[in-house]
C-alpha cells in the first residue's frame, strides 16, 4: 500500500495545528487535534482519520487538505510575523546599545581629568 502524499502532508499540519492547540496540563492530545480541527472548518471524525490512517490512506478529501493546509498557511504566517517583530526588536536593542555605548565613550573621552597649573609647575 502506498501512502497518498497528500495524506502525509495532512497529516503533518493536522499535526503542527494540534501542537499549536495544546494548553498543557490537563489537556488531551484528543481534545487539542479536534480544536484544531474545528478551526480548520472540518469535523473532529475527519480529523480522526487523518490522525489514524493517514499512512494507509490512497486517496484525500480535498475540502480537509484545503481547510489544514489554509489553517497551516495561516500559522506559518503567524510564526513569520512574530519572528520579523523579534528581529526588529533585537535589531533596535542593538541600536540603542550602541548608540549608548557612543555617547559612553563620548562622556568617557571629556572627562579626561584636568592638570592642575600647581603640579605642572613642580
Amino acid at each position: 500500500m502506498s501512502t497518498s502524499m497528500a495524506a502525509q502532508e495532512a497529516f503533518r499540519m493536522l499535526n503542527a495545528a494540534t501542537r499549536q492547540e495544546y494548553r498543557g496540563w490537563g489537556d488531551t492530545q484528543t481534545a487539542a487535534r479536534d480544536r484544531a480541527a474545528r478551526k480548520a472548518g472540518i469535523t473532529p471524525a475527519q480529523a480522526e482519520r487523518v490522525w489514524k490512517r493517514w499512512h494507509e490512506m490512497k486517496s484525500m478529501n480535498a475540502d480537509v487538505y484545503r481547510g489544514l493546509r489554509n489553517t497551516y498557511g495561516h500559522l506559518c504566517a503567524l510564526i513569520e510575523n512574530t519572528a520579523d517583530r523579534i528581529e526588529r526588536e533585537a535589531q533596535s536593542i542593538e541600536e540603542s546599545n550602541a548608540a549608548m555605548s557612543r555617547d559612553q565613550a563620548a562622556l568617557e573621552g571629556n572627562q579626561t581629568p584636568p592638570q592642575s597649573a600647581e603640579r605642572d609647575q613642580l
